[in-house]
């Protein structure tokens, strides 16, 4: 049985907006989606020194890599202070 569900995001993100109501749009796209949807894994490809929000927590992405691990924590909320490009994987 399959754990999760993969999928990418390549591109600028948006200032102040939820990601995660991003990348639903783009499942809903390709597969019969539910609306809610936790990321349990993720990795993030940014300029060095990028600051993020995640479940509310500021966290600066000082190298410009940031990964957690499958389960590490239940992301429901991904927001960039700034339009940054970024390659992001992520499992759901």
């Amino acid at each position: 049985m399959s754990k999760g569900t993969l999928g990418s995001f390549n591109g600028t993100t948006t200032a102040n907006v939820n990601m995660l109501d991003i990348f639903k749009q783009n499942e809903m796209a390709t597969l019969a989606f539910t609306d809610h949807m936790v990321i349990k894994k993720i990795g993030i490809q940014c300029e060095a020194g990028t600051e993020v929000i995640i479940n509310g927590c500021e966290i600066p992405i000082v190298s410009g890599v940031f990964e957690l691990g499958f389960g590490q924590v239940d992301i429901t909320s991904l927001v960039f202070k700034e339009e940054k490009s970024v390659n992001i994987y992520y499992m759901y």
